[in-house]
Order: C-alpha cells, then structure tokens, then sequence
C-alpha cells in the first residue's frame, strides 16, 4: 500500500484514542473506540486533482491508480479555477468525497466602524457605532428556523411512536429527518452570515458577537428543549469563519444572558 495512506491511517486511529481518553478523563461514559462507517483519508502529497476537468487520481500502491470523476457545479468551479487556493486533504466516503482547500487569510482591514451583534432566537439584533455614537439600528431575521426545529421534532416524534415496534427502520427515519432539518437549517444560517457581512464590509465595520458561554437552563422542559436546539453556536462560527475568509475584523464581546 501507498506509504503515506499508512500515515493517514495512524493519524485517524490517533485522534479517535485521543477523543476516547479525553472522554475517560472527564468521567464520561465511553465504549471501546471503534470507526462507525468505513472511510479513506488523504493528505495532499497522496492524490493528484485535475482542476480543469475534475479528475482525482489516487494511488493505491505501484501501477494502480484510480480515478475519480467529480461531479462538478458551478459553485465548485469557483474554487476550482482560483489559483490562489491550494489543496487540503482528501476524505473518501461511500457516497461523497470531500475535498478541503486552504487558503492564507488576508490580513483584516482598519475599521471604521463597529458593528455589535445581539443573538436572539428569531433574529441578530445589534447597532452599528460609529465616532462614538449610534449610526443605525441592525437586525436581522431567520423565522423559519425555530418553525423548521418544530416541525421535524413532531415528525420525529410521530416515526418514534408509529414504528416503536422496529427500531431499526425508527433510527433510519429519524436520521432522515435530521439531515433534513440541518440542511434547510443550515442554508438559512448562510444567508443570514452573508447578509450581515456584507452589511459590514460595505461599512468597513469590526463584528462584535456576543458570548453565549455559560447558559443555564431552567425548569421549564419547553424551553430546555428550545434552548438546546437553538443553532446559536452554529451560526457564530459560520460568521467567525466567512469573517476570517474575507478579511473583516471580528471579536468576542460580553454576553447580554
């Protein structure tokens, strides 16, 4: 076999050890590590990728080679033709590969402004400052996120009581309708990023995100239950990430829980 999948393959069985130690230390229920589904990572060094035609070409070991046909979009074909990214790894699933670009961050540019964001259920809600005073009033809304979160947690809940007598076929289904709600889910919250983003670029504003650590829950079961499923933590780090990509200055600032 190609030496350096060997290396990948020590690096996977390693982090997987260091996640069930690190479960042990902190007392934590922990089973044998084990891999749920069977999947091939690659570094850089072992596969070459046609970016012009999108053509993998993996190495196995001497004179076999296989090729790997991506089904490229238009939404591919813009990182593709950018020079200026370079390759990550290779991750090879059943169904997917994901192929990981770098890229260097470009250094974030003087603001002129501050944009402060408050995270609510429904909306981002903040101000943007300008020479210290209050320029305009932000606010921006996902609706549809808490409506999605409810309405796949009662089809969840129909599927667990109309099949309670098959488990598998129940955990298959419920999983569907996970993957569901977090792709529409998630669509939403790239928007939301987008738009605020571009809000602050326009402006060549700082985004100050709240701190959301240390929420506590109460004893209403509704509301843990709203809480826990609140994707505040996801939409923080698509902002953070996309920030980081576009050279925009961001910081942490105190929590308003």
């Amino acid at each position: 076999m190609y030496a350096q999948h060997l290396v990948c393959a020590f690096e996977v069985a390693g982090s997987i050890l260091k996640n069930h130690r690190r479960r042990l230390r902190k007392g934590l229920p922990a089973q044998a590590p084990f891999v749920r589904r069977l999947f091939m990572k690659a570094e850089n060094q072992a596969y070459k990728l046609d970016r012009k035609n999108g053509i993998i070409d993996l190495p196995i070991r001497a004179r076999l080679h296989i090729q790997l046909e991506l089904i490229v979009s238009d939404y591919h074909r813009r990182y593709l033709d950018d020079e200026s990214l370079s390759l990550g790894s290779l991750t090879l699933l059943s169904d997917r590969v994901i192929v990981t670009i770098r890229k260097h961050a470009p250094k974030p540019y003087a603001s002129a402004s501050v944009l402060s964001l408050d995270t609510n259920e429904r909306s981002l809600d903040g101000v943007l400052a300008k020479d210290d005073r209050i320029a305009s009033v932000v606010r921006a809304e996902f609706p549809e996120v808490s409506v999605i979160q409810t309405v796949h947690h009662e089809r969840r809940k129909r599927l667990q009581k109309k099949k309670s007598h098959d488990r598998r076929t129940t955990k298959r289904l419920c999983a569907r309708e996970g993957t569901r709600e977090h792709h529409r889910i998630d669509y939403r919250m790239h928007e939301v990023a987008n738009a605020v983003l571009s809000f602050a670029e326009e402006r060549r504003s700082m985004i100050v995100l709240e701190d959301l650590t240390g929420i506590k829950l109460r004893k209403d079961k509704k509301l843990n239950r709203r809480i826990s499923m609140w994707p505040r933590r996801r939409l923080h780090q698509i902002i953070e990430y996309k920030a980081a990509w576009q050279g925009i200055p961001r910081r942490q600032g105190r929590s308003a829980i």
